[in-house]
């Protein structure tokens, strides 16, 4: 019945509908876990095979099924939606090569403007690359990766994400070692307790450090100076409505 049916891939390559290909992902998604099932994910999800399905679409059909099913009896299944959209992640940013070096990674952030330039010198890449535990990402519940993808991981100027959960953690480890005296060791700590799970950095901390914008403070102190359009105002004489400058540029 599904002999001849066309799909489209994300690079625009048209190739024979493989369903094997469909069962290896969501085989890894369910690998063991209590209480889901692969057979059950596949057929809730009735994917409507036709010809011209995008391989995108039906990623995301796998994905919303196993989000349905997150229960608080069956809780394992957002470990599931989790993995699913992982690997979504991974052909975004990748096209599924996994975790490009370390290098690499820092050298499309700064062409695309959104890394600071001159942190990654400061370290030996080589040595922190291999430092990286990619496996890591399946700590991730789906509200988490979802979370991460929407407010913190770095995006190109058409909101492509460019940046892969670990190596967020590590360029902010980086970012946040870098005066240190002895650096490296101090961004492998800082990693290791970000990418556990063990200490969660606030919003301002995830979302701009390693940025050309690094401002990382949640609070200010009572009469910490902030610049308005004209001139500077102590914080707590701020109103609202008033306009302040929050970056340099």
């Amino acid at each position: 019945m599904l002999s001849g049916i066309k799909v489209k891939k994300r690079d625009g390559r048209i190739e024979l509908l493989d369903i094997s290909k469909i069962q290896k992902y969501t085989s890894a998604a369910c690998k063991d876990l209590e209480n889901v099932d692969q057979s059950e994910l596949e057929l809730d999800a009735k994917i409507q095979f036709r010809d011209g399905i995008s391989t995108e679409e039906i990623q995301q059909t796998l994905i919303k099924t196993a989000v349905d099913k997150i229960d608080v009896d069956r809780p394992n299944w957002t470990f599931v939606a989790a993995r699913l959209f992982l690997y979504d992640l991974y052909h975004k940013v990748s096209r599924w090569t996994g975790y490009i070096h370390l290098r690499e990674y820092f050298k499309r952030g700064e062409k695309e403007g959104r890394i600071v330039l001159g942190l990654k010198e400061k370290y030996d890449l080589d040595d922190l690359n291999d430092y990286i535990k990619p496996e890591r990402d399946l700590q991730f519940t789906y509200l988490g990766i979802k979370t991460l993808y929407d407010r913190y991981l770095l995006k190109d100027k058409q909101n492509n994400p460019i940046e892969l959960p670990q190596h967020m953690f590590m360029a902010i480890a980086m970012f946040l070692a870098q005066n240190e005296k002895n650096r490296q060791e101090w961004a492998k700590k800082f990693y290791d307790i970000l990418s556990k799970f063990e200490v969660m950095a606030a919003t301002p901390t995830l979302s701009n450090a390693r940025t050309p914008r690094h401002q990382l403070s949640s609070c200010f102190l009572k009469g910490t100076l902030v610049k308005s359009i004209d001139k500077e105002i102590p914080i707590d004489e701020i109103k609202e409505g008033d306009f302040v400058l929050t970056h340099n540029k």
